[in-house]
């Protein structure tokens, strides 16, 4: 029987799913959204249970799309992180699901920096000292709901949530880990001193194992809810960022994964860990053993073209016709020309620093003579040099790019790819398959149950076609002088 891989992304608007034969072409793909709960203000919730029917759907839609011969020899999962799912001894939520995006832990940050400073936080897990991640999540649950705390046996994350609902097993994987600020990078295991503020014993966790191992088979209660056949094996899975960097082949020091959605997201693979946070970036263990990963995000940039195509299009069109007349303004961007007749833009929500990126952004330079696809490149252009200004600091910092491996909505564009490439003067490869997350866990599953010796040679079998895009000189030196103003530019505040 033709043995298939299940890649799972568990994110977190949605649920997708692909599988995909040992050559790497997808034979079969479902997605299920779901919805975030915002009960007060800086709160993001999601229900645990809407988690779990999600996995399942979409388990059950691929399983339908294939023959009856295939065979689905084991599944892996990427997911989102720092997403916190307090359980009781029978894995039953005793609370919703809080969200990486959540910020009731504020007060709860405070406490931690007063009592191990920020120093401490940034050096032992990698990450800043953040309100929104799970040492907080914990904390504020001890603080505010103590029968809940209570009665709360083990704290989960969506990773190892969704692997004890398939399999009985709990385990937690060292990429996911690492954005609980409660696992030490160094020594890649929980830290005593985290474990000691948030108020929780280790056998609360799940263990830490390594990505690409085997962690449990498919219970019988899972096989009727999924369809999945009793006993398939689930392989320990990555973080979602750190499973597009396998699925993208982001492995070797100087590829840096560009996710490109509404938020942008750089994933640099450093030399030493050392490397990593003297980069200011957010640091943690590889998918891969013995490699680094270091994340930085742009925050929501990609939302300016989403907010210039809203205000260009009619508010009731259908997607399909949405998707049109987003094809339509690609092509229109292309044919402006390099530095969109003058018109420089600077980006709403986000940009190259935390501290940069207000909710107003400026077009620079507009006259009558500008149409949609100026306005449109410009967006394009603004955003690539936010992305190569921060690029320049990791770079300083002592991170190498030598080539930018390009994902997401954006790496679709008939133009945006070639414009990253002019404006950081990199090479820039585009994965003709958008779902390198899943394409990553595929791989992760096949590592697990032998079919590949390791995560190289499982890349090389299931590697997605690409296209590799080189700087055009004279776009990058016109370019160059257009970072330079657009630098001076950023000084000035919008009012």
């Amino acid at each position: 029987m033709p043995e298939r891989l299940l890649g799972l992304d568990v994110g977190t608007t949605a649920t997708k799913g692909s599988v995909f034969d040992l050559s790497g072409n997808i034979l079969a793909s479902a997605s299920q959204p779901y919805g975030l709960l915002t009960p007060q203000p800086g709160w993001v919730e999601q229900s645990p249970d809407d988690l779990r029917k999600a996995v399942a759907q979409v388990i059950r839609a691929v399983l339908e799309q294939l023959n009856l011969e295939d065979r689905i020899a084991a599944v892996s999962l990427s997911s989102q992180g720092g997403t916190t799912i307090p359980v009781d001894a029978d894995g039953h939520p005793t609370y919703n699901a809080i969200s990486w995006m959540d910020q009731r832990g504020s007060a709860q940050a405070e406490c931690v920096r007063a009592l191990l400073g920020d120093e401490f936080v940034r050096t032992v897990t990698g990450w800043p000292l953040q309100s929104a991640l799970p040492l907080q999540h914990i904390a504020w649950l001890r603080d505010t709901l103590p029968d809940c705390f209570a009665r709360s046996r083990y704290f989960l994350f969506v990773n190892d949530f969704i692997g004890y609902w398939l399999t009985g097993e709990r385990c937690m994987d060292p990429t996911n880990a690492g954005i609980t600020q409660l696992m030490n990078i160094a020594t890649g295991d929980w830290d005593e001193r985290l474990l000691e503020v948030a108020g929780i014993r280790r056998d609360q966790l799940s263990p830490i194992r390594p990505c690409g191992v085997v962690i449990g088979h498919v219970t019988a209660a899972a096989s009727a809810a999924t369809g999945l056949v009793q006993g398939t094996p689930l392989v320990n899975g990555a973080h979602d960022q750190y499973c597009a960097a396998v699925g993208a082949g982001v492995v070797q020091p100087g590829q840096v994964l560009l996710s490109c959605g509404t938020a942008w997201v750089l994933l640099a693979v450093p030399e030493t860990m050392e490397a990593g946070l003297a980069s200011g970036m957010a640091v943690g263990r590889h998918a891969i053993e013995g490699r680094w990963g270091a994340i930085r995000s742009l925050g929501g940039v990609g939302r300016s073209l989403e907010w210039l195509l809203d205000i260009l299009s009619d508010e009731c069109s259908a997607p399909q016709e949405r998707d049109e007349r987003l094809r339509s303004l690609d092509q229109a961007a292309a044919r402006s020309t390099a530095g969109a007749d003058g018109l420089l833009f600077y980006p709403l929500a986000g940009g190259h620093t935390v501290t940069y990126g207000p909710t107003r952004g400026a077009f620079i330079g507009l006259t009558l003579t500008h149409g949609r696809g100026d306005l449109a490149r410009a967006i394009m252009e603004g955003i690539a040099f936010e992305l190569k200004w921060a690029v320049e600091e990791i770079q300083t910092a002592g991170v190498h790019v030598s080539e930018l491996k390009m994902v997401g909505g954006a790496a679709k564009s008939v133009i945006w790819p070639h414009i990253v490439a002019d404006v950081i003067d990199t090479r820039v490869t585009v994965l003709a398959s958008g779902e390198a997350a899943s394409r990553g866990s595929a791989i992760l599953a096949g590592v697990g149950v032998g079919l590949f010796p390791d995560i190289a040679a499982g890349f090389a079998a299931l590697k997605a076609p690409e296209e590799a895009l080189l700087p055009d000189e004279a776009n990058a030196t016109r370019y160059a002088e257009i970072f330079a103003a657009y630098r001076r530019g950023a000084r000035y505040e919008v009012i």
